[in-house]
C-alpha cells in the first residue's frame, strides 16, 4: 500500500508539473497546439502545423488593425509599405486589342474601380495579412466582378491533397450566420476530362498572403511581431506626456502664523487664486510661496530611441524614416536606405503578381465564354510605379558618363550593342525601371537588322582589298 500511495503521489505531481509547463508556453506561444500527451512530440518527417490557431488568427488580426487605426507609428509603417508599393498606381500594356478591350471593361469597371481598390487591398493585405476576394462570372460574356471577404469571416484554408503548396478551399461564415460556406480558390484546372477549362485559371475567390511559410495555410500581418513593442513604446511616451503636465502645475503654499484652524479655513474663503499681473498685499505674519512638483526623474529620449529603434529594425525602415533626419548625414541616409527598397520592391513584385493573376483568369473566362479565341495572343505587361533608390541628378551624371564610355567601347567593337543596352539597363534599372522579356526581345531583332547582311560583308572585303591595292600602289610608286 505504502508503494502504491508514493506511484499515485508521483504521477500526480508530474501531472501538475507538466500542465504548468504546457500553460506556460500557451501563453507565450498559443501556436503550440493542445493539451495533449503528444503535445511536445512529433515525428522527424512529419510536417508542422504553422498556422495560428483560428482565435489567435482572428485576435491578431483585431490587434493589427487596432495599432493601425490608433498608433501613430503603426499607422505610419503601413502607409509607407502602401505608398511605395503603389506609388503612382499600376498601368498595363497589352499587345492584342481584343484582350485590351477584355482586361480594361474589367479594370474600369465601376464595381471593380481598380485603379483604388489596388491601394485598398495592398493596405489591407499589410495589416491582415491576408486578403479574400470572391469573384462572379458573367455566363454571356465572362466578365468578371470582384467583391471582398472580411478575414474576420475566414474560419478556415484547405490545401491540395496532392499539393500541400495549393491552397484549394476557402471556407468562411457570414456575421450572424449558422452555416459555413465553401469556395474554390481560384487555380489552374488540371482536370484533363474538362476540355473546356483544362490548362485555365477556374474558381469561385481569389486568396493571396503574405508572411506565410508553406506548411501554413494564412497569412500573418506585417503588425504581428511589433504589436507588443508598438504597444509598449505608445504607453512609454502617454507616462512621459503625463509627467510634463504634472511637472506644468503648481500650488500656493500659504504660511500664516499666529492662527488656529478655524482662522485658517476663514482665511482662506475671503482670498481668491492670485490672477497674472494682480496686486497681492500681505503682512510679515503671511508668506506666499509656489510649489511645483518634483519628479526625479532623467531624460528619457534615449530610452524612447532605443524603443524606437526595435520596432523600426524589425519594421525594416532605417531611423531617418521617422523624424529623425537631423541625426543622419546624406550619405549615410542613402545607403541605410538600400535594404528597405529592396523589400519594398520585393512587396511591389508580390502586388504585380497578383494582378498578373487576376488578368490571366479574367483572359481565361473570356476565353471559355468564346468572347476571345482560344489561341488569341494574350500578351500583357503590368507596369510598376518605379521606387526611387537614388539621388536623380547624381544618377544622370553617371549615366551620361556612362554612356560615352559605352559608345566609345560599342566604336572600338569591345562590346556588342546587345550588351552595351544590357549593361546601360542594369543602371537605368536604380530607376526602378527594369528590362522585360519583350525588352530583349526586341534588342535581339535590332541587333540582327544592325548587322551586315552577307553582300555587305562582300562589300567590305572588295573595298578593303582596294584600299590595300592602292596603298600598295602608291609604296611602289613612292
Amino acid at each position: 500500500m505504502k508503494n502504491k500511495t508514493k506511484i499515485t503521489s508521483g504521477l500526480s505531481e508530474k501531472e501538475k508539473r507538466y500542465g504548468e509547463i504546457m500553460r506556460k508556453i500557451q501563453e507565450a506561444y498559443p501556436m503550440v497546439g493542445g493539451m495533449t500527451e503528444d503535445t511536445l512530440w512529433r515525428s522527424l518527417t512529419d510536417s508542422s502545423d504553422r498556422d495560428l490557431p483560428q482565435l489567435t488568427q482572428r485576435r491578431m488580426q483585431d490587434i493589427a488593425f487596432y495599432l493601425y487605426d490608433s498608433n501613430p507609428m503603426a499607422k505610419r509603417i503601413i502607409e509607407i509599405i502602401t505608398d511605395f508599393v503603389i506609388g503612382d498606381g499600376f498601368s498595363y500594356t497589352v499587345e492584342d486589342e481584343n484582350v485590351k478591350e477584355v482586361i480594361d471593361n474589367f479594370w474600369n469597371d465601376p464595381d471593380n474601380n481598380m485603379d483604388l481598390e489596388s491601394e485598398v487591398n495592398t493596405r489591407e493585405l499589410s495589416i491582415f495579412g491576408e486578403i479574400a476576394l470572391p469573384v462572379w462570372v458573367n455566363p454571356q460574356n465572362g466578365a468578371v466582378k470582384m467583391g471582398y471577404i472580411d478575414p474576420k469571416s475566414i474560419n478556415r484554408i484547405k490545401k491540395d491533397i496532392i499539393n500541400p503548396k495549393i491552397n484549394k478551399i476557402l471556407i468562411w461564415k457570414r456575421k450572424n450566420a449558422f452555416d459555413e460556406k465553401e469556395l474554390n480558390i481560384i487555380n489552374v484546372d488540371k482536370n484533363i476530362k474538362n476540355k473546356k477549362t483544362y490548362g485555365k485559371l477556374i474558381g469561385d475567390c481569389f486568396y493571396f498572403t503574405i508572411n506565410q511559410v508553406s506548411s501554413a495555410t494564412r497569412g500573418r500581418s506585417d503588425l504581428l511581431s511589433l504589436a507588443d513593442w508598438l504597444d509598449g513604446y505608445d504607453q512609454f511616451l502617454y507616462a512621459r506626456l503625463e509627467r510634463a503636465f504634472l511637472l506644468n502645475n503648481f500650488i500656493w503654499e500659504i504660511t500664516c502664523e499666529g492662527m488656529n484652524k478655524d482662522e485658517l479655513e476663514k482665511f482662506i474663503t475671503t482670498i481668491p487664486t492670485p490672477k497674472p499681473g494682480s496686486i497681492r498685499a500681505h503682512n510679515e505674519k503671511i508668506t506666499w510661496k509656489s510649489e511645483t512638483p518634483k519628479l526625479e526623474a532623467d531624460d528619457a529620449s534615449a530610452e524612447a530611441r532605443l524603443f524606437k529603434m526595435q520596432i523600426l529594425g524589425g519594421a525594416g525602415f532605417p531611423e531617418h524614416w521617422f523624424a529623425e533626419g537631423s541625426t543622419t548625414t546624406r550619405a549615410t541616409a542613402l545607403e541605410m536606405g538600400l535594404p528597405t527598397l529592396k523589400k519594398l520592391k520585393a512587396r511591389q513584385r508580390l502586388i504585380k503578381f497578383q494582378l498578373q493573376y487576376i488578368f490571366n483568369f479574367v483572359i481565361d473566362q473570356a476565353i471559355i465564354h468564346d468572347e476571345l479565341k482560344n489561341d488569341v495572343n494574350r500578351k500583357f505587361k503590368i507596369i510598376p510605379s518605379p521606387i526611387i533608390s537614388r539621388d536623380n541628378q547624381g544618377l544622370a551624371q553617371a549615366i551620361n558618363s556612362l554612356v560615352d564610355g559605352l559608345i566609345k567601347a560599342s566604336d572600338k567593337k569591345w562590346l556588342s550593342i546587345r550588351k552595351v543596352k544590357t549593361i546601360l539597363n542594369a543602371v537605368i534599372a536604380q530607376l526602378g525601371v527594369d528590362m522585360e522579356s519583350g525588352d530583349e526581345e526586341e534588342l535581339d531583332a535590332e541587333d540582327d537588322n544592325i548587322s551586315p547582311k552577307p553582300e555587305d560583308n562582300n562589300n567590305i572585303e572588295d573595298n578593303n582589298n582596294i584600299e590595300d591595292n592602292n596603298t600598295g600602289g602608291n609604296n611602289e610608286e613612292q
